[in-house]
C-alpha cells in the first residue's frame, strides 16, 4: 500500500507521531477490545492503539512494510502483524471477529472502495465501530495526491453513501487537519510538487498541527484536508 496524505503531504509515517495520536484519540473508546489496523505501514498508529485495544492485527499488504512491522512488534504478545488485504484477515481469522476497525488513508488507493468497506463490515462483531480517516475535498487533488496513489478526495456526502451502501450505520463525519490545506493546495496545485522535505513535515507535525488540533477540538470548522467517520455494524 502506498503511503498516503499526511498532514503535509509526505510519505513518512513516522515523521507524523502527533498526526496519528491525533486519530487515535479522535475515536476515543471506540477503539477497544480486538482492533484491525487496516493498511498499518510502519505501525505507528498499531502501536498507539496498543495503548488502548486487548489485541492488535497490523494488517499490511506491502512486503516491506510489513516485514518492518514483524520487526518492530517481534516483543509483543499483543500485536499479530497479518500480510495481505482485508479478504486475507478474513481467510484467516474469520467474519465477525474483530470490535473494531481503523481505516487510516487506505480508501482512497481503492478502485473498489465499496467492496472493501463490505469486506470490513463482515468482519466486525455485531455493534463494532469502524473508524475511517481519508483525504477530504476534490478541488484539493493535486500533483501530492498523484504521486501517492490517491484514486479521490472525499466529501461528506460522497463518504456517507460510501459507508451506507456497504451496510453501515453512520454516527459522526467531521472534518479536520484545516491548516493542512494551504499547504497542500499551494504544493500540490501550484508549484505540483511531488513530495515535500521530511524537515517541513517535522516542523509542521511538532509544531503547527498540535496548535491546530486544539483548536479543531473547540471549534466544528466545516472544512477540512482530511474527513473522519465513526460508523457502526448494526
Amino acid at each position: 500500500m502506498p503511503s498516503s496524505a499526511l498532514p503535509y503531504g509526505l510519505t513518512s509515517r513516522d515523521e507524523s507521531r502527533s498526526y496519528f495520536a491525533w486519530i487515535a484519540d479522535l475515536f476515543g473508546e471506540a477503539l477497544s477490545g480486538d482492533v484491525l489496523d487496516h493498511g498499518a505501514g510502519t505501525g505507528i498508529l498499531s502501536a498507539l492503539l496498543l495503548e488502548r485495544a486487548t489485541r492488535v492485527f497490523a494488517l499490511e499488504p506491502d512486503p516491506q512494510l510489513f516485514e518492518g512491522l514483524c520487526r518492530r512488534f517481534a516483543g509483543s504478545a499483543r500485536l499479530t502483524p497479518v500480510h495481505g488485504t482485508i479478504e486475507t484477515y478474513l481467510s484467516s481469522y474469520g467474519k465477525a471477529s474483530l470490535d473494531a476497525v481503523v481505516s487510516s488513508n487506505v480508501l482512497e488507493h481503492l478502485l473498489d472502495d465499496v467492496g472493501c468497506l463490505r469486506s470490513l463490515h463482515e468482519a466486525l462483531r455485531p455493534g463494532g465501530a469502524l473508524a475511517v480517516f481519508v483525504p477530504a475535498r476534490a478541488e484539493l487533488f493535486g500533483s501530492l495526491d498523484a504521486s501517492v496513489g490517491h484514486l479521490r478526495r472525499y466529501t461528506r456526502p460522497l463518504l456517507r453513501q460510501r459507508l451506507e451502501d456497504a451496510g453501515f450505520f453512520v454516527e459522526w463525519l467531521r472534518y479536520g487537519n484545516l491548516a493542512g490545506v494551504v499547504p497542500w493546495l499551494v504544493s500540490g496545485r501550484v508549484l505540483k510538487q511531488r513530495a515535500i522535505g521530511s524537515g517541513s513535515l517535522r516542523f509542521y507535525d511538532r509544531w503547527v498541527f498540535p496548535v491546530a488540533a486544539r483548536v479543531e477540538g473547540v471549534l466544528r470548522i466545516p472544512y477540512g484536508l482530511n474527513l473522519a467517520a465513526l460508523a457502526r455494524r448494526q
